[in-house]
């Protein structure tokens, strides 16, 4: 068994509990950026926009879909939500969504049935 002097193990020590800081921080930092991905894009932005879910569309085809209308900040954040919250599958068909909705109240509209008619003004 090796021995180690008062001054290695304080160092060994000093080591670790920057380690553990480094993690620490490193989670918070990423957790906070996660949550700030799953805001709305623009709160005041009311206007609804449709946007139509082709059948057979994959969770991360939906993300990009819903990325390039500027409806979501972060498809990856929207598929790695998807994953994670026990989310009862997209729903192929039209929608009308909103800039100022977060990603979870997307996600809640999108599981739901789709709109039937192209009346926006509902």
């Amino acid at each position: 068994m090796p021995h180690f002097t008062k001054q290695q193990l304080w160092r060994q020590n000093i080591v670790t509990i920057i380690v553990i800081a480094i993690l620490i921080i490193g989670g918070l930092v990423i957790h906070g950026w996660f949550n700030h991905e799953l805001l709305p894009v623009d709160t005041s932005d009311q206007t609804k926009r449709v946007v139509v879910i082709p059948k057979g569309t994959t969770d991360k085809q939906t993300g990009s879909l819903l990325k390039k209308q500027k409806l979501i900040r972060n498809a990856y954040v929207f598929d790695y939500y998807l994953q994670t919250h026990k989310t009862q599958g997209i729903k192929a068909g039209r929608f009308y969504l909103k800039r100022s909705q977060s990603t979870p109240q997307i996600v809640e509209k999108l599981q739901q049935k789709p709109t039937a008619t192209t009346n926006t003004s509902e």
